[in-house]
């Protein structure tokens, strides 16, 4: 009977140890990862405007993203599977800084670049279905991608984005435009823990806004909020981000 027990006990144990290493690892990708991944997916820096065409347009930016870390904890306590559940939270402050570029294909249609310091790259078409670069109010969509490549330790997470923006902005002046860009995001995370051979899949929806000004012509200064939310977290986030843009032939 001691030898049962013993074997029930090593069996308990060898669980709990799996259990820790794959939840720390799910919750670097469904906590951490939304934190340090707001920035060039979720920011927007630009106006319904597309770029002029045969020229571009550059970007250098910075901002902060503003979060919380919030999850759960099992804890088994015996062979008998008596356990509890711990609630945990964090604030998250992370500063990002971001540049960007886009080119003007044909009067209605650009296409921009941007990337952050902290490792988000994005690639993306502006299409311009409402007004023109001297009317009042302008429409956008957009279609676009991101990717991201973040490793702790000996867990590996890559990140893919599927974006779908849409812009609207309004330019009572030739030198100032205020704008807004309701966005969604369909991201695609896969995950590799190297020490006990975890490989997971992770799909989650992101869904917000970004509002901004915009003061200047060929140099200007651009302020906005990004609030987001997603399917893994409770938590949203948001984003304030400035930047000067500036053109070139």
């Amino acid at each position: 009977m001691n030898q049962v027990k013993q074997i029930r006990l090593q069996k308990y144990k060898n669980e709990i140890n799996m259990f820790r290493k794959v939840f720390k690892v799910r919750i670097f990708v469904c906590l951490f990862i939304p934190v340090f991944t707001g920035c060039a997916s979720m920011s927007t820096m630009q106006t319904a405007r597309v770029t002029e065409k045969g020229k571009f347009d550059y970007l250098v930016g910075g901002g902060v993203v503003n979060s919380s870390i919030v999850g759960t904890s099992r804890i088994v306590t015996s062979p008998d599977t008596v356990s509890t559940t711990t609630v945990f939270s964090q604030k998250f402050y992370i500063p990002f800084i971001e540049l960007g570029m886009r080119y003007g294909i044909l009067d209605n249609l650009d296409v921009g670049a941007k990337v952050s310091i902290i490792g988000t790259a994005t690639l993306d078409f502006k299409y311009q279905f409402l007004g023109d670069r001297n009317s009042k109010l302008a429409g956008s969509v957009g279609l676009g991608g991101g990717y991201i490549s973040i490793g702790v330790n000996t867990t590996k997470n890559h990140m893919y984005d599927a974006m779908l923006p849409v812009y609207f902005s309004y330019h009572p002046l030739n030198w100032i435009s205020l704008y807004c860009s309701p966005k969604y995001v369909f991201r695609t995370t896969n995950s590799y823990n190297f020490e006990n051979n975890y490989h997971g899949t992770t799909f989650s929806h992101w869904y917000g806004a970004s509002g901004g000004i915009r003061i200047g012509k060929r140099i200007a200064f651009l302020a906005e909020y990004s609030f987001f939310g997603n399917s893994l977290s409770p938590v949203p986030f948001s984003q304030v981000s400035c930047g000067i843009a500036f053109q070139a032939d």
